[in-house]
């Protein structure tokens, strides 16, 4: 007991000594639900376990079809299962539409790759893609939603401006 004093002014020493438990790194850390736009990876291939694999494999599809010229099925294949695609194929339609138009200025479509996926919440994503044409790249941004049960594809938009590329901060 004589050393009891001395024992309690080595202790903070021995804490600080002890080694840290590692983190997890293989999970990603939780969106907050209340803060704004996240993002959840910022390049290339890496981020893209991040993306429900069907909604994946839609993206990639989308583009199959795009770099083939059928614009149409593209949309189709894109949207298969939304609600938006039953309740408003006239919308489905305009996007066919305005896409060929800025494929009309912007070239053939040659490939796509996924930049970057951002959270709100823990229901909706933004995906931003990189479409490479043969005149100019396109930045396309596919909109998704968890409702229903199930994630699904719910707005699109194609923007053909270089500096969409580089947000300003």
């Amino acid at each position: 007991m004589k050393n009891f004093p001395a024992l309690l002014l080595l202790m903070p020493l021995v804490c600080l000594a002890a080694p840290e438990k590692p983190k997890k790194t293989s999970e990603p850390p939780p969106t907050p639900q209340s803060a704004g736009p996240t993002t959840v990876t910022t390049s290339g291939d890496a981020g893209t376990a991040e993306l429900d694999p069907v909604l994946r494999a839609r993206i990639d599809s989308c583009f199959s079809f795009m770099k083939e010229g059928r614009v149409t099925e593209a949309y189709q294949k894109l949207f298969e299962g939304s609600s938006m695609a039953r309740d408003q194929p006239e919308l489905m339609d305009e996007l066919a539409t305005q896409t060929v138009r800025v494929l009309q200025k912007c070239g053939k479509v040659e490939s796509a790759n996924i930049i970057r996926i951002r959270a709100a919440g823990g229901t909706l994503r933004e995906v931003v893609c990189m479409v490479n044409c043969q005149k100019r790249p396109l930045r396309y941004i596919v909109y998704t939603y968890f409702g229903e049960g199930r994630w699904q594809i719910i707005d699109t938009k194609v923007d053909p401006e270089l500096e969409s590329f580089f947000p300003r901060e």
